[in-house]
């Protein structure tokens, strides 16, 4: 199992995140529509005041956008809607 690689918290992360590390996820779907076949990536942030392991950011990730496939709009024109990838972009630790 690789290690996520922590970088130094950049400014602009500091000023959305008071936890101790911040995460950026991007949650890759699958969408079919009218036999239309397409991807989107959704960008996902997740803070914690823990060091999370890859399976716990997976599913947390997961969570938020499965939340945002059930409760925004812009999924409700879709047949289908399925998650097909997790890429992990960053990984932020908070320098004191």
């Amino acid at each position: 199992m690789v290690n996520l690689q922590y970088y130094s918290m950049p400014d602009h992360v500091k000023k959305q995140c008071n936890q101790q590390y911040s995460y950026t996820v991007i949650v890759n779907l699958f969408t079919s529509r009218d036999e239309i076949k397409d991807y989107k990536n959704k960008n996902v942030r997740i803070n914690s005041d823990q060091k999370l392991s890859k399976d716990e950011l997976t599913q947390r990730a997961v969570n938020v956008v499965e939340g945002l496939v059930e409760t925004r709009t812009e999924f409700n024109e879709y047949d289908s809607v399925q998650v097909a990838g997790v890429t992990f972009a960053n990984a932020y630790k908070r320098e004191h």
